[in-house]
């Protein structure tokens, strides 16, 4: 089904694109609180069937008219590249801290014209080469590699999460030409399923109620994530708002304080404001350059 054609808006895509990030955070805390119970596999599972049970009503209230798109390819991309992200970054949040986690998942921004030119020959400028250095400098500081990092690769998990996550934006984008938000999450969520039940087999376990209660809002958090991720890019690019999905860096470092007492080190910190400054000025010139 074809969107409503909407005015673009960099304040209600930042709002939205904030939220989501909210939500994904949010998430993030449920894989954590259940990483000694449930498997990443199981996690994902769970978690993607929960949101689709939520997403069906909604879609049969609409006479399943939602159903209907011309870009399979484009969800095929997006679900394999969305799926494959949310393994990554659940598995990274339950290796490492919430802090790094969410960082490296954030480093999205610095990963685009990185995917630009090589798959699509776009020429990166010096100016964007230096942003790309301050963010993998600020990878570095984070991840500090060195002998331990092959027993504990839960921030190289975080890194690959954050560049196929960029992947994926980058088809929500293009999908937001043609689909309408529930059909592109109708799909997603079909997707990811599918996926994540190829996944599971053979490692399914039992769910006790707490755990099924706090699976069901983790789908209730994929959903609303997903729709107001895509809602985001409805007003405005990935590339024009994208430094608000560091917000979701603060909010992990609230709720990694608050629920699991995580401290911050002041690596992290230094790390955390590279990869920002990195993001930060990766976006303004490509935005510079969409107004030149």
């Amino acid at each position: 089904m074809m969107p409503t054609k909407v005015k673009e808006s960099l304040l209600l895509g930042s709002i939205f694109l904030v939220l989501a990030f909210l939500a994904n955070t949010i998430q993030s805390v449920f894989g954590k609180f259940l990483e000694a119970q449930l498997s990443v596999e199981m996690f994902t599972w769970v978690t993607f069937v929960s949101a689709l049970v939520i997403l069906i009503p909604i879609v049969a209230a609409r006479g399943f008219k939602d159903l209907k798109t011309e870009a399979i390819k484009t969800h095929l991309l997006r679900g394999g590249t969305g799926i494959a992200g949310f393994l990554l970054f659940i598995a990274a949040a339950q290796l490492t801290s919430l802090v790094n986690a969410n960082v490296l998942l954030n480093t999205t921004p610095i990963f685009i014209p990185i995917i630009a030119l090589i798959f699509l020959k776009t020429r990166i400028n010096k100016q964007l080469w230096i942003a790309i250095g301050l963010g993998f400098a600020g990878m570095v500081i984070i991840v500090k590699p060195d002998a331990t990092i092959l027993t504990n690769p839960g921030n190289i998990i975080g890194l690959a999460a954050g560049f196929v996550t960029a992947i994926e934006f980058l088809a929500v984008k293009k999908l937001d030409e043609t689909d309408s938000p529930i059909t592109q999450m109708i799909y997603f969520l079909l997707i990811g399923s599918l996926i994540s039940t190829i996944l599971v087999a053979g490692k399914l376990q039992p769910i006790n109620h707490e755990q099924g209660l706090i699976m069901l809002a983790t789908g209730g958090c994929l959903v609303c994530f997903q729709f107001l991720l895509i809602k985001a890019y409805t007003y405005a690019k990935p590339h024009e708002i994208g430094a608000f999905q560091y917000t979701s860096v603060v909010f992990a470092a609230l709720l990694g304080w608050i629920i699991f007492k995580e401290q911050l080190d002041l690596g992290t910190i230094i790390g955390t404001l590279l990869v920002c400054a990195g993001g930060i000025i990766s976006i303004s010139k490509l935005t510079e350059e969409k107004n030149s």
